[in-house]
């Protein structure tokens, strides 16, 4: 099925690993042309370089910067309007799946734990609204986390998205998310906890989880690829669970 994002400028933060990584690594295959980010300047300039192998010079562009810091958040948007001069689809691929440092919850952790997950999304879309032409696509990564503080934040994504869908849908901007479940990739930390307690973790996929396996970061690509392109072309505002039917809610 051709998607039709071929030419299409599309950022995908966070994209140096694991979800990220995995989307832009489709979006090339579609042939779009990618701004890749990550913190880790060496980490970024192997990935760029990989992709750039594969896929040509041209089509990708690197970003370093810490998409939770308002200043970075500024010069990419500079990098972008110098670079390539608008947007058409953008991947909002920054958070934490971490547990809590502390229970209860001090307010700093509150603090810490919405930076990262909810106002580092805010920050970007504000960042980069003049960016937009007439038609395009956004895809904010959520999560099905169920964990108190972090389970706020992650649900403070999934409505500021709705929000921007109402508000952006006049100037023919969708906006969606989606919210995997238990993702392993390398690096992850279900590789992490894998390393601790293989016996456990493989029991609790098999208890909660009836499909009975980790997702691979391409299942969740697959599904932004999607939901960026023509063919979802009348939705916007939806909330797209991915976890092999774990979340028991409708």
């Amino acid at each position: 099925m051709d998607l039709g994002l071929k030419g299409k400028i599309t950022v995908v933060t966070g994209s140096t690993g694991g979800i990220g990584y995995a989307s832009a690594k489709r979006f090339l295959e579609e042939g779009a042309r990618v701004v890749l980010n990550g913190r880790n300047g060496v980490k970024l300039g192997n990935v760029c370089k990989e992709l750039a192998g594969e896929y040509g010079d041209k089509s990708i562009a690197g970003f370093q910067g810490d998409m939770t810091e308002q200043e970075d958040i500024a010069r990419l948007e500079a990098f972008i309007r110098e670079t390539f001069g608008h947007i058409d689809c953008l991947v909002v691929n920054v958070g934490s799946g971490k547990p809590v440092r502390s229970n209860p919850l001090d307010i700093e952790e509150w603090l810490e734990i919405f930076k990262i997950n909810l106002f580092s999304a805010v920050q970007l879309m504000d960042a980069l609204d003049g960016l937009w032409e007439q038609s395009g696509s956004v895809v904010m990564v959520s999560s099905i986390a169920g964990r108190d503080v972090l389970s706020a934040a992650k649900d403070g994504i999934r409505v500021f998205a709705k929000y921007l869908a109402d508000r952006y849908a006049p100037r023919g901007i969708r906006v969606n998310t989606v919210s995997p479940g238990n993702v392993l990739f390398k690096g992850g930390r279900w590789e992490e906890l894998l390393g601790k307690d293989e016996r456990g973790v493989k029991a609790y996929i098999s208890e909660k989880v009836p499909m009975r396996r980790f997702a691979g970061p391409e299942e969740i690509a697959d599904a932004i690829a999607f939901l960026s392109s023509e063919r979802a072309s009348f939705i916007t505002g939806s909330n797209l669970t991915i976890d092999g039917g774990q979340k028991r809610g409708i």
